[in-house]
């Protein structure tokens, strides 16, 4: 008996004392990290840095820093994952994405560059991939955080099948409000870009830029020139589909001259009769920008390309959403044998 209570006695003093010496308040609710067991997000953070190593550094660097071996032949350069400028998100231009922004990225790639659609990876390894990204900037996400979300405004146009109204609404958005030429191209005439202008209560110009139907070259966060897309003969990169189209357009581009503008949709008409624009507004911009990638040939003429557009030829037609890519045509049956520059092998005969 006396034994037994020596025993509760020292039980309860280790109690008392935390066990052992931790921490009064301690996190307990999770397994702690000792000996060969890890914690899930240390497993998950290890997984991406396995799966980093295999699919990744190759343009974005062990380092992440954007300078793997191919980087030099790519422009832009790869993202530098030090300084976790993210330009495409659903988060306000400056601000970090969220998981799902990242996770989006990885899975659809960005169309008409160096990377490509890892969507064939398992759900877990792509977010193993998020969280070991995150561990190239600790100090950014730390101290900032995910952002803000733009607000899932409705879209008032879903329900009509002719997006006309929100196309014809959209162009004078775009020209007379938004004023995206001063960066995209001007897809109307001057004298419209002043009618749009006197609609949307802006003074007209007497004058407009250089190239005014043409991108204008801008430097992004890392000393970069890039130009804004042309909508009628760039890839989109983030995607074409009019959700994808309004998410840019609302949230801004990370890192670059485009905006978050859904914080700028709410004005009044200056008679005070209504409003001059509202946050759906940015709905129809989507609309008139996705009828302009709509525009695009499948490839530029043999007289654009005398006149510049060389370097932008495009070798593949670019689908509308939910439009099906058409059969490869058939091949020629080839000649079997090795075949250099089209002509077939020299044969070689033995002598007697």
């Amino acid at each position: 008996m006396k034994h037994c209570c020596v025993v509760m006695a020292g039980i309860l003093a280790l109690v008392a004392c935390g066990c052992g010496g931790s921490e009064q308040g301690a996190e307990t609710s999770r397994a702690a990290e000792f000996g060969f067991q890890t914690s899930q997000q240390t497993a998950l953070v290890e997984e991406g840095k396995a799966a980093y190593q295999m699919y990744c550094t190759g343009c974005h660097g062990s380092k992440g820093d954007g300078n793997g071996p191919a980087a030099r032949f790519l422009h832009p350069r790869p993202r530098n994952f030090q300084m976790a400028n993210f330009k495409f998100s659903s988060t306000r231009s400056g601000q970090l994405p969220t998981d799902a922004d990242l996770e989006r990225t990885i899975k659809t790639g960005l169309r008409g560059s160096a990377m490509p659609s890892w969507d064939l990876l398992p759900v877990r390894t792509v977010r193993a991939l998020v969280e070991y990204l995150k561990t190239f900037a600790p100090k950014k996400w730390k101290e900032y955080g995910v952002g803000t979300a733009i607000p899932e405004v409705t879209d008032p146009y879903a329900q009509t099948k002719d997006k006309s109204k929100a196309i014809a609404r959209g162009e004078v958005l775009y020209h007379g409000f938004a004023t995206c030429w001063t960066c995209h191209p001007a897809y109307v005439s001057t004298d419209q870009i002043n009618k749009d202008l006197t609609a949307m209560e802006n003074p007209t110009r007497d004058a407009f830029r250089a190239h005014l139907y043409q991108s204008e070259v801008k430097p992004n966060a890392e000393g970069e020139m890039i130009y804004p897309p042309d909508f009628k003969r760039d890839f989109v990169r983030s995607g074409s589909r009019v959700q994808d189209l309004y998410r840019s357009i609302a949230a801004g581009i990370t890192g670059t001259a485009m905006p978050t503008w859904i914080d700028s949709m709410d004005i009044p008409k200056a008679d005070g009769s209504g409003p001059l624009v509202t946050e759906q507004d940015v709905w129809a911009i989507a609309y008139y920008v996705q009828s302009l990638i709509l525009e695009r040939p499948a490839r530029l003429s043999p007289e654009q390309i005398a006149d510049g557009y060389g370097p932008r030829d495009r070798p593949e037609k670019i689908l509308a959403p939910g439009e099906l890519p058409a059969p490869p045509p058939e091949e020629a049956t080839q000649p079997t044998g090795e075949e250099f520059n089209d002509e077939p092998a020299e044969e070689f005969h033995e002598d007697d």
